[in-house]
């Protein structure tokens, strides 16, 4: 078993999918999403779900979210690129990139 398909019920609850119709396409976006998360986190993914931790575990639920949302049916023009917002808020934690706060 993968960490995406460990990750298929909490991913499709976040999307608000309630259907196993796609779930082959669902697991492959999902995997898609994990390694998007796990790359710009600079993280390597773990053998099991219960070694990623909570917070990306989020973001690649947001991320496949993102997916999941503007499959098809919007051009290219239209697609959002990137990494959804809280994916990248949570992926920043991990490389120390700053986001503009100021320590006091």
């Amino acid at each position: 078993m993968t960490v995406a398909t460990e990750l298929l019920s909490q991913a499709k609850s976040h999307a608000r999918v309630d259907h196993d119709d796609e779930d082959a396409t669902i697991a492959l976006m999902l995997a898609t999403a994990l390694a998007d998360v796990a790359h710009a986190a600079a993280f390597g993914l773990p053998a099991t779900l219960a070694e990623l931790p909570a917070d990306l575990q989020f973001a690649a639920c947001d991320q496949f979210s993102l997916l999941y949302d503007n499959r098809g049916g919007v051009t290219e023009r239209d697609r959002p690129l990137g990494l959804s917002l809280a994916a990248s808020r949570i992926c920043a934690r991990y490389r120390g990139v700053s986001l503009g706060e100021v320590a006091e």
